[in-house]
């Protein structure tokens, strides 16, 4: 069987943090090749287009990944499920969260809590699938955008050596 796991799971230091700390998505941008290294992370590609930075407050942003099985079907796949927070509502951000609806395609790469960065909407591309505004009711309460960008991916997503890795992809920081 070709599917044989081939090393151990070791218990980790307790070291680790929750949470994101960036995010950098993308629309025009296509990944044409990967160069895995040590356990598969990614540390060298090449591809087009452009990522922008999407600037979120501290401990709002998440991503959840969530492994699907139909054994009957012999089927898996993952859930990709990058959620943002954007906080005082504008027409900046309100005009770019409508261009990110619109689209089928998505790319992004966030940087989570232990400077690990990951790449989602790989090889099928992820979509919005939930987003949001509210203006509160108090002056403590929020007023922001919510958006999820979501991707069904065949494989969890990749860890990258970091955000730059993919030549010809431009990284855009605010």
């Amino acid at each position: 069987m070709a599917c044989n796991i081939t090393d151990n799971i070791l218990l980790d230091c307790i070291d680790g943090l929750g949470g994101i700390k960036a995010a950098w998505v993308g629309t025009d941008v296509a990944i044409t090749s990967t160069v895995g290294g040590t356990c598969g992370i990614v540390t060298s590609g090449t591809g087009t287009g452009t990522l922008y930075e999407f600037q979120f407050p501290k401990d709002t942003g998440s991503y959840t990944e969530t492994t699907n099985i139909a054994p009957a079907a012999g089927t898996v796949f993952y859930q990709q499920d990058l959620a943002l927070v954007f906080n005082k509502m504008d027409s900046c951000k309100r005009d770019q969260l409508l261009l990110l609806a619109k689209n089928r395609d998505i790319k992004a790469i966030f940087q989570d809590s232990n400077d690990k960065y990951w790449l989602i909407g790989l090889t099928r591309g992820a979509q919005i699938s939930a987003g949001g505004a509210v203006t509160g009711v108090a002056p403590g309460d929020a007023n922001q955008y919510t958006v999820t960008i979501s991707g069904q991916e065949p494989e969890g997503a990749l860890e990258l050596a970091s955000p730059t890795v993919f030549a010809g992809v431009t990284i855009t920081n605010a």
